[in-house]
């Protein structure tokens, strides 16, 4: 073939080859606008044809066309055995909600004091107020932060002026003004105090069969998340779901024992009395009509969802213990007052037993010494701690023995027989089913 030819054929080549670019150019817009059922992006999967001549790329179309619903909100856990904790989330705890109400309201603040054992440091852990509206037959829970700022008297460049610290510095009524303040209340009718012992035995008789652990996911401030603020929501929820579930235990056969006992386990200035009036008037309203006779709130508010654990259920108390216990592995939990690292486990039989042995030797020849090494103990319930229930009695038993000796030889018979309403109404109250 001459050069010629040659080149004239290339040149026909090239030609043919322009004229289809330059037609695909304008036609295959065409092509994909008017055939969807070509298009390899399309968003219904439905209307993908089965072309056994033409393959598609299902990775490529999985990674551009989403598979969740919308309307979920999907969290993608760290850990496999997150996944079996179920919870709801409450949207109205940390919401900013005025309400006004001019009927009758009963206002008693529930405080946990943070005394270590056998000392009787007045550190307000935990912080809540139940308010009773009698007329209505509704319980509001209000759960306050216990490193909420607050006027405790220290210096202002301490980090200690907050309302764990005003409890200890400014007394009882200091305390209280400022608890109904925050939590928008006119003023503080009752209160119910408990230390680290005796929410154990509050806890051992609504039937938790493990009260340490429980005691320690209700304590937990940064294990569970959300700080402060989780952390007292769940004590309110806990301190809800106990009433919704046991509240008409209390007005059953045994409704007289387990009021009496439970008043005998806290530090209180309710008596039998009026507690039993509260009881009976919630009762008369047909408390709890529903799960929203008893609401949580937070204050002072802040914008966070707080989760809503079942602590009745215990496989949850189980599985969230076993949470902290990671993190305190990796993290640690320390207290934000003392920068100590937060214990839960201590060897407090032998120690009571300590304590024990001394005070006999005491009884004949120093009764204000007995006094003085057992009643900050007696005023715990220390032995709540104890869980060999055996040994639990034994140690309580003496306690109270020594105690009631002491003080009818001294001749404080009133303090003598606070001793004895104690050791009878616990007795009788840990012999209650409360399932």
């Amino acid at each position: 073939m001459s050069d010629s030819n040659k080149k004239s054929r290339i040149l026909g080549i090239l030609i043919i080859v322009a004229l289809i670019v330059i037609i695909g150019i304008f036609t295959l817009p065409e092509i994909f606008h008017n055939n969807k059922n070509n298009n390899p992006l399309i968003t219904d999967s439905s209307q993908v044809k089965k072309d056994s001549n033409k393959k598609t790329d299902t990775n490529f179309l999985k990674a551009v066309i989403s598979d969740e619903d919308t309307n979920v909100r999907i969290i993608r856990v760290s850990e496999k055995s997150d996944l079996d904790i179920n919870y709801q989330i409450d949207a109205q705890a940390g919401k900013s909600v005025r309400r006004v109400f001019t009927g009758r309201r009963i206002n008693i603040a529930v405080i946990g004091v943070d005394a270590r054992l056998g000392t009787r440091s007045k550190r307000a852990d935990a912080n809540h107020v139940i308010s009773i509206l009698i007329d209505q037959g509704i319980v509001e829970i209000t759960s306050i932060p216990r490193d909420t700022p607050a006027d405790a008297g220290m210096p202002d460049t301490s980090g200690q002026n907050k309302l764990t610290i005003l409890h200890a510095t400014k007394g009882q009524k200091g305390y209280y003004d400022e608890i109904a303040r925050i939590a928008g209340l006119d003023k503080i009718h009752y209160y119910v105090e408990v230390g680290f012992s005796q929410a154990m035995g509050i806890i051992e008789l609504f039937g938790f069969k493990d009260p340490r652990s429980t005691l320690q996911v209700l304590r937990s401030r940064k294990g569970l998340g959300g700080d402060d603020y989780q952390r007292c929501y769940n004590q309110g929820q806990f301190m809800r779901q106990l009433m919704l579930r046991h509240f008409n235990k209390f007005t059953g056969f045994f409704g007289d024992i387990l009021l009496r006992g439970g008043l005998a386990l806290v530090n209180t200035n309710i008596n039998y009395d009026k507690a039993k009036e509260i009881i009976t008037k919630l009762n008369d309203k047909g408390f709890p009509k529903s799960d929203t006779a008893v609401i949580v709130r937070v204050r002072p508010p802040i914008t966070l969802n707080y989760k809503v654990y079942d602590f009745t259920n215990p496989e949850i108390i189980s599985q969230l213990e076993k949470r902290i216990e990671r993190f305190n592995d990796t993290n640690g939990e320390v207290d934000s007052t003392t920068g100590e690292v937060v214990h839960t486990s201590y060897k407090v039989a032998p120690r009571l037993w300590n304590e024990i042995n001394k005070s006999i030797k005491d009884t004949s020849k120093n009764c204000p010494r007995v006094v003085g090494n057992l009643s900050a103990y007696f005023e715990q319930r220390a032995w709540l701690q104890v869980t060999d229930k055996k040994d639990r009695e034994k140690i309580r038993e003496q306690i109270c023995i020594l105690l009631y000796t002491a003080y009818t030889k001294m001749k404080k018979y009133d303090k003598a027989e606070e001793v004895r309403i104690v050791l009878e109404s616990e007795k009788k109250v840990f012999s209650v089913p409360l399932q």
